[in-house]
């Protein structure tokens, strides 16, 4: 009797250890790397070294690591990893020209036990049954890169024209924000203009410090088809000397009755 009591608590015990054994894989610090606030870097990224560890009782296999758009990633330096070993990767957010405020991007992480791993491998490419009770499941999570671009000069929505519904011979207008939230006064000059543009503002024109400016571009399109063009200026601020703000759109062939009867050019 005593034997079969000590037998079943063995088995009890056994069970639970099973149960808690299983593929664990985190992101040393989180699952969010956050660079906090920063300026916009000169090599156009942010990057930053994150480690991996398996804190789970059994070795562990990293199977895919997919950076979401906008981050890239190098491959781990260990794929394979036993109790408490710890892998390193680097990973970049890249941060666009006109890139501002708070960004979010992730990477998807996925793992799995390395046993169960390796014989449904095995089971794929030799047809060789997986043992009973491995543990084939593939599990998924998240790295999450933030950070706060602040930039001294931005543009709003965006550093271009946007100019929707154009057409032949109509006038069309489109505006960019600029925005100085910088603590000194910003001088812009040399205005120059492409494709037809006119712009509201000739000469020298200071904006001050923490207040902003309409740049407002209007244009009559002359032909239907693609339309590019532009508005570049030079400022007094150094991260930005230097501001082509280009211009898109498509013209279409006006309904107004003036174009509608103009001569057929021979």
């Amino acid at each position: 009797m005593l034997n079969r009591i000590l037998l079943i608590a063995v088995v009890g015990v056994f069970a639970t250890i099973s149960a808690s054994a299983q593929a664990k894989l985190e992101v040393v610090g989180g699952d969010t790397y956050d660079w906090g606030k920063v300026k916009p870097p000169k090599e156009g990224y942010l990057e930053a070294s994150i480690q991996m560890k398996n804190t789970g009782d059994r070795a562990v296999r990293i199977t895919e690591v997919r950076p979401g758009c906008g981050c890239t990633k190098t491959d781990p330096d260990k794929y394979d990893l036993k109790p408490g070993e710890i892998s390193t990767m680097k990973v970049k957010l890249n941060i666009s020209p006109t890139q501002a405020g708070s960004l979010t991007k992730s990477i998807t992480l996925s793992w799995a036990d390395l046993a169960g791993n390796d014989a449904l491998k095995e089971f794929r490419t030799s047809g060789k049954t997986v043992p009973s009770g491995a543990d084939t499941n593939i599990r998924t999570g998240y790295l999450w890169l933030k950070a706060d671009v602040q930039r001294e000069i931005a543009f709003n929505p965006s550093m271009y024209f946007a100019f929707n519904d154009l057409k032949v011979g109509v006038e069309a207008t489109s505006k960019v924000e600029m925005v100085n939230n910088s603590d000194a006064d910003v001088t812009l000059s040399d205005w120059q203009t492409e494709g037809g543009v006119v712009v509201n503002h000739t000469g020298r024109v200071v904006v001050k410090a923490k207040s902003k400016l309409d740049i407002i571009a209007k244009l009559v399109p002359l032909a239907k088809g693609n339309y590019n063009g532009g508005v570049k200026f030079k400022t007094t601020h150094p991260d930005n000397p230097d501001v082509d703000l280009r211009a898109y759109g498509f013209v279409q062939e006006s309904t107004s009755p003036v174009f509608q009867n103009a001569p057929a050019k021979p």
